[in-house]
């Protein structure tokens, strides 16, 4: 207990002490930037959340439809105390609350659809401090940078709001510049941040978010440095530049810092935006199918994860000059690097599951992590039942029943998902996150995954498993045997793809459709 007193007596002068100086330093300032407020504040929010369930889920019996209700009921009290902290200490707080509340698989709904807010919903910052960032970055006053620079923000994020500019020489850009007191006030919300947790895993044992603090500690000095921002947006770009599908904003090295970024403008409709797309005669099912091809290859073929996938990162539009369509992706902060063995495992984990290898399913949940709960899994990572996973999740779209049951069932299974994302590798939550965004962008513009996007998988999976067998080929003739083998699979693939396509042409309904009559008429 002394201990823990000390630590939050240390804790609270620094934060002060820190605070003073930011302040002192700092032209335009308001009450949450004093430490002593940002502290109270969290520990009041802390100790309210903490009070409510305490005292509220004593009033009914564990596993009675009135303890469900009133735990919901606290749920939801408690997320929008968490909402209202994030958005009045800003920063670091509304970048933890992202991360919250994209954890579908770990948290209630109601801390994840009242958390959902902060991706679109950040507060901005004054236009004053703004200039003033750009001002002491570059040198120079906005109207000697630029011909035009609009005063209000594009958008805001967590650490960072967007402006569209013009340059001297006609070029549209967005200049994205940082909240001017987040970099100071970070290192202190992080240990505050750290502290309360401690705090609330001694009060609940079951509290299992101490990784939630370790990730940002080691991401967010990443994701506050934008030259970082600007090379794995080139390196992005060099990956995937057989794509003439996508685009990445170039960037203006020239006119960009740690604290700003400038970059071509591109604009575009979100990935989601259905009515975006039909008023622009952009074809959805070919955006689907495109985005599940992009992310295929990062993911299998080159290993890289998007640290931050949601629909706001992620543009279409159609090319103002070839009128093709394309997606813009943004928002290059934080990427993950798959290890080769996980890489690898993930690779034949998908393969087993587009073929209905049932052992090589649990073979491969296994070494991912998943131990005897893989059923689970597996079930997780491709968003189907356990039957359709054992009859092959290519051979059938999913059903309503099919979706119904598998809402209904994580609720059910919310104790044994908890335990499951424990144990997996922290860059298996990455992936679960990265399918859920393509899953809400298949419903959202009403495409699902279809035998296309699993042929799509396979590809990059042949390719990657053959790539890494090449790598490490013992001799000339091991190597050419490995080129024939990955030729043919590839091949057998394409044939595959061609088929699918003759049967969803207009040919080919008619046909299925001739055959049918003919079966019924001779029966």
């Amino acid at each position: 207990m002394v201990r823990g007193i000390f630590r939050f007596a240390s804790l609270a002068s620094v934060t002060l002490a820190s605070s003073g100086i930011l302040l002192y330093g700092t032209q335009y300032w308001d009450p949450s930037d004093f430490g002593v407020v940002r502290i109270g504040r969290t520990v009041v929010t802390t100790a309210a959340i903490t009070f409510d369930y305490l005292t509220q889920l004593r009033h009914a019996e564990s596993g009675t439809q009135e303890y469900d209700d009133i735990k919901s009921k606290v749920h939801l009290r408690s997320a929008r105390r968490l909402l209202d902290l994030c958005c009045a200490n800003r920063g670091t707080f509304i970048k933890v609350g992202q991360h919250l509340g994209a954890l579908e698989y770990l948290l209630p709904p109601e801390y994840t659809k009242t958390l959902s807010i902060l991706h679109s919903q950040a507060p901005h910052t004054p236009l004053p401090q703004v200039l003033q960032v750009i001002r002491e970055d570059l040198g120079k006053e906005v109207s000697v940078l630029f011909s035009e620079f609009e005063e209000t923000p594009l958008g805001a994020a967590s650490l960072a709001q967007v402006h569209r500019a013009v340059l001297k020489d006609g070029s549209r850009v967005a200049v994205k510049v940082q909240h001017p007191k987040v970099k100071a006030q970070s290192v202190q919300d992080i240990l505050l941040i750290e502290f309360l947790i401690h705090g609330v895993k001694n009060i609940f044992p079951q509290f299992e978010f101490m990784w939630l603090v370790e990730e940002a500690k080691k991401n967010l000095p990443l994701e506050l440095d934008f030259l970082n921002e600007g090379q794995n947006a080139e390196k992005m770009a060099a990956i995937v530049s057989d794509f003439p599908f996508l685009r990445i904003p170039r960037i203006h090295w020239e006119l960009s810092t740690q604290r700003v970024l400038v970059m071509e403008y591109m604009e575009g409709g979100q990935v989601n935006d259905r009515e975006y797309m039909k008023r622009n005669k952009i074809d959805v099912n070919q955006i689907s199918r495109a985005l599940g091809k992009l992310y295929s290859e990062m993911i299998f073929v080159h290993g890289l994860v998007h640290c931050d996938p949601h629909p706001g990162n992620v543009l279409v539009r159609k090319n103002p000059e070839t009128h093709i369509p394309e997606i813009i992706l943004l928002d290059h902060g934080l990427y993950q690097v798959l290890t080769e063995s996980f890489r690898l495992d993930y690779c034949k984990l998908w393969q087993a599951l587009i073929a209905a290898d049932m052992q090589g399913i649990r073979t491969y949940s296994q070494r991912l992590g998943a131990g005897e709960l893989y059923p689970l899994f597996a079930c997780m990572l491709t968003a189907r039942s356990w039957k359709s996973v054992n009859r092959g999740i290519g051979k059938s779209s999913i059903s309503k029943e099919e979706a119904e049951e598998i809402h209904g069932n994580a609720a059910v299974y919310l104790p044994q998902i908890s335990q499951l994302l424990a144990s997996v590798p922290r860059q298996m939550l990455l992936l679960l996150k990265t399918n859920d965004l393509l899953r809400s962008i298949e419903t959202s513009l009403c495409t699902q995954a279809s035998s296309s996007s699993f042929l799509n998988m396979s590809h990059c999976c042949v390719r990657a498993l053959a790539r890494h067998r090449k790598d490490n080929a013992s001799s000339l003739w091991s190597y050419i045997h490995i080129t024939v083998l990955e030729n043919l699979h590839l091949g057998q693939l394409q044939i595959y793809e061609i088929v699918l396509r003759f049967q969803g042409s207009c040919v080919g309904r008619w046909i299925n459709r001739f055959m049918q009559w003919v079966f019924v008429c001779l029966h």
